[in-house]
């Protein structure tokens, strides 16, 4: 007996608070569905996500392979009785369109199939469900609400589906995380991505982010001139790392740590440029054949640089408001009107600024990189109203 012919025997039913989603194997699935995608599994994301957007609760059938935390493992034929989003394990399904199922349940003898954008039952939204279906009902398509379409799911049978389901994951989790054809978007994308798959907890990620950083400053003084290239080097990939890092939090949602495990991120930064901009500033005055005048000089706004960049890791460490922020680029250009070229788009320009400059061999170059960056600093601190 079908779920429709269960539901006209038993009458209408007053529907659930919220409902239900029943997880299906997806027999046609020719990739491993246990594997993560983006930092989880389709049938795991799509739980969690359903959960986030108000379902009351998650029930697996039998025959699928995910592992979610709290879910029912039912058998075909238990009873469900409860509005429901029948849907299999290997699709995703965009957190807002969940929403608004779980916000307008359909009427009791209402059913609608939903498909993706291959045209492909992936889901299937109930006023009513009896109990746990042996396969994928079928009806007649959903009328989408406005915004909404076939490109909110994505349903992961082969190995070519998976730009799809990566696309509609991207836009649900991180959104406008990289400028849509910035020349870095796929760079970052593809270390997200590994990050993401690499089952790492964040506060580790965050921990190397931290010491490339830091190190960055350790490789001057013992590796003469080719010491500051490669401290370069380790500032930018530390100072880049722990940019991903919110948009990997979104992905993989706190995995393996505390939720404040990103405390540490916005401190990486103002530490490298503290620990690569004091390597360079002794450099620089232990060269021979300077004057005592200029090595003082030299120190000093080595010292300011160093100084200021240490008590702003301190104002985020400790969640104060910042005194001596960096300016936003984007908004400086915002300001004259002139639009940003594409390949600055990223979130390492000073870095990349000081790798470049440090290519010559000099250390006095990207050393002046950081003062310059240490004096825009202040201006925050300086034309900020007094509180």
């Amino acid at each position: 007996m079908t779920d429709e012919a269960r539901a006209a025997r038993a009458g209408p039913q007053p529907p659930a608070a919220a409902p239900v989603l029943v997880l299906l194997p997806d027999g046609e699935a020719r990739v491993e569905l246990a594997r993560p995608v983006l930092g989880a599994p389709p049938g795991v994301r799509l739980a969690e996500a359903a959960r986030r957007a108000g379902f009351s609760g998650v029930i697996l059938a039998p025959g699928t392979c995910a592992e979610v935390p709290g879910a029912e493992a039912m058998s075909t034929g238990d009873p469900v009785a409860a509005p429901a989003l029948v849907a299999f394990e290997s699709a995703v399904i965009a957190e807002p369109l969940l929403r608004l199922m779980a916000v307008h349940p359909l009427a009791p003898d209402e059913g609608f199939s939903l498909g993706d954008a291959a045209g492909r039952p992936s889901a299937w939204f109930t006023g009513w469900l009896s109990s746990v279906p042996p396969e994928m009902p079928i009806s007649e398509e959903i009328d989408w609400p406005e915004g909404r379409g076939p490109e909110d799911l994505a349903r992961f049978v082969y190995a070519e589906d998976r730009p799809r389901v990566e696309a509609v994951i991207w836009s649900d989790r991180v959104g406008g995380a990289a400028p849509p054809g910035a020349p870095w978007d796929g760079l970052q994308r593809a270390a997200l991505r590994r990050l993401a798959d690499g089952g790492r907890p964040l506060g580790q990620i965050e921990l190397v982010a931290v010491l490339l950083a830091v190190l960055s400053g350790a490789l001057v003084p013992v590796a003469g001139g080719l010491g500051a290239l490669l401290g370069a080097v380790l500032l930018g990939a530390g100072v880049q790392l722990a940019a991903l890092l919110p948009a990997l939090a979104r992905l993989v949602g706190g995995r393996g740590g505390p939720a404040d495990a990103l405390w540490l991120a916005p401190a990486v930064r103002p530490f490298g440029h503290a620990a690569y901009g004091a390597a360079l500033t002794y450099a620089l005055v232990s060269e021979t054949g300077r004057s005592s005048v200029a090595g003082f000089v030299l120190l000093a706004l080595g010292a300011g640089a160093v100084g200021l960049s240490l008590v702003h890791a301190r104002d985020v460490l400790r969640g104060e408001r910042p005194r001596f922020e960096l300016p936003s680029a984007e908004a400086f250009a915002a300001r004259v009107g002139v639009a940003l070229p594409g390949w600055l788009r990223t979130d390492v320009r000073i870095e990349l600024a000081a790798l470049a400059l440090a290519l010559t061999g000099e250390h006095g170059l990207p050393w002046g990189v950081l003062v310059g960056a240490a004096l825009a600093r202040l201006w925050g601190w300086y034309v900020a109203p007094r509180s």
